[in-house]
């Protein structure tokens, strides 16, 4: 790799977004996750399923729903900390939610101890709650993505296709 992965951190895009990696690039979030208004620890999304991410007639994945909270948890403690993973992610699914339906999302930081963030929030529709996040965050340690490139590196294939460390 040419870059230092480590020096990396999430900065606002051109237009002004946090966006992860994979959306940087684009400019523009694949998951339809919009910063509506932001104060403080509170950061409040409007959210609209593609519906390319559909799961059933009309109604989102719930790999989407888990990723949109993965997204807004994170971006809620990263507007404080760029350098940013997720710990553990929970999601209590509550109410199917629509496909191009913007929902919104309201995130915030709930406690931030020294590298350790825990993070909420809650989808809704209409006043109604369709889903709940909360995850854990910890500020990474300097060469993070380096110690797991020199550990996927030592990672074999085996004869019969499962990966086991040399």
């Amino acid at each position: 790799m040419s870059e230092d992965p480590d020096a990396s951190a999430i900065a606002p895009s051109p237009s002004g977004r946090l966006l992860c990696g994979g959306c940087a690039p684009h400019d523009a979030c694949r998951l339809g996750v919009e910063i509506a208004d932001a104060r403080d620890d509170v950061v409040r999304f409007e959210v609209v399923c593609p519906r390319s991410w559909h799961g059933g007639p009309g109604v989102a994945h719930g790999g989407w729903t888990a990723a949109v909270f993965d997204d807004v948890l994170s971006v809620v403690a990263l507007r404080v900390e760029p350098r940013l993973v997720t710990k553990s992610l929970a999601v209590s699914y509550l109410r199917p939610v629509p496909v191009e339906r913007p929902v919104q999302v309201l995130a915030r930081i709930d406690r931030h101890v020294g590298r350790q963030w825990e993070v909420s929030a809650e989808m809704t529709l209409a006043g109604t709650a369709l889903a709940t996040g909360r995850a854990e965050l910890r500020t990474r340690h300097p060469h993070h993505f380096a110690r797991h490139e020199a550990w996927l590196a030592r990672q074999t294939l085996s004869p019969n296709g499962s990966h086991a460390e040399s």
